[in-house]
């Protein structure tokens, strides 16, 4: 067994403690505002019902830092043992709810300061300033997502516990040989597609906004959403159906591979392998690891935001 992959444990009460990883599987995904963990260890015995927080550390390099949102003790083979299910703190913004109604000249870090205090989450230093439109039951995710796309266009995604509004940059690619990809391939994912959206105006007369998805129409889908006033997108109307129309076709086309292995794939970061993947995003990362060490799978996307 790799010894070096250690989870620290945090509690209420107790200092950290530092535990050999027997497994572990780590998810991150390019529209999901948060990582998420599992992670299993031999417990010996101990009481540890009072984690409330994990911490995952490879060769000593910290790879996921999160609230334990479920821990399990077991017994099997005359051995106890703990699973841990965690989210990284990113996951606290969409469990927050923002008060009702108009917000005007916001930064992202009024955003992120005037509403609530969130531990361990920081966010891009971007200097622009924009207004928020919250509905009832909206998030601070929401707010998030609202205040990004509006002054980039694109949609904010999470790096560890850290926001970015930006489109990712072009960087060094991780390049990949045929000899460590042990798998690859394309998929296709329709459900999500929208064909037509339709919006009242802001005094409620029907239809008064509408806009094909030519994603969808490609297929044949024909599924229609009809939706009120959009008062988050008051300077440009129309811009309220081509954000839906954008989130719908999230995901819907990728490549992937496999490899043994990991190296801290982050969201955002580009990749190839050979003629097959050329400088692509990374979408989306899912690795594991056990008695036969870790096994990553790489997506890149092809959607309105990733063409």
């Amino acid at each position: 067994m790799n010894q070096n992959l250690q989870l620290c444990l945090l509690g209420d009460q107790t200092a950290a403690r530092f535990v050999p990883c027997l497994s572990f599987s780590l998810e991150r995904e390019i529209y999901t505002p948060f990582e998420s963990v599992t992670a299993e260890f031999l417990s010996n015995g101990s009481d540890f019902s009072d984690i409330s927080q994990l911490a995952v550390y490879r060769d000593q390099q910290q790879i996921f830092f999160g609230l334990a949102d479920s821990v399990q003790q077991y017994h099997k083979n005359h051995a106890s043992f703990i699973r841990i299910t965690s989210r990284g703190f990113t996951s606290l913004l969409t469990q927050n709810e923002l008060e009702a109604g108009l917000h005007s000249n916001l930064t992202i870090s009024s955003l992120m300061t005037d509403f609530y205090q969130f531990p361990h989450i920081t966010y891009e230093n971007f200097s622009g300033t924009g207004y928020i439109f919250v509905k009832s039951g909206n998030t601070m995710w929401d707010g998030v997502v609202s205040f990004g796309y509006k002054l980039t266009g694109h949609y904010p995604y999470i790096q560890h516990n850290h926001i970015c509004l930006s489109p990712p940059q072009n960087s060094t690619p991780v390049i990949f040989s045929e000899n460590q990809v042990l798998e690859y391939g394309s998929c296709l994912d329709t459900t999500k597609l929208i064909s037509h959206y339709h919006m009242e105006d802001i005094n409620g007369n029907p239809d008064s906004y509408s806009q094909e998805n030519q994603a969808a129409s490609a297929f044949d889908i024909v599924r229609h959403k009809q939706i009120p006033f959009d008062r988050s997108f008051l300077h440009d109307p129309d811009d309220a159906l081509t954000f839906r129309n954008l989130y719908s076709c999230r995901g819907c086309k990728a490549e992937y591979l496999v490899y043994s292995g990991f190296q801290d794939e982050l969201l955002g970061q580009k990749f190839s392998f050979g003629d097959f993947i050329q400088n692509q995003t990374i979408c989306r990362v899912r690795t594991t690891f056990g008695s036969n060490g870790f096994r990553t799978k790489l997506w890149c996307y092809h959607d309105g935001f990733y063409p």
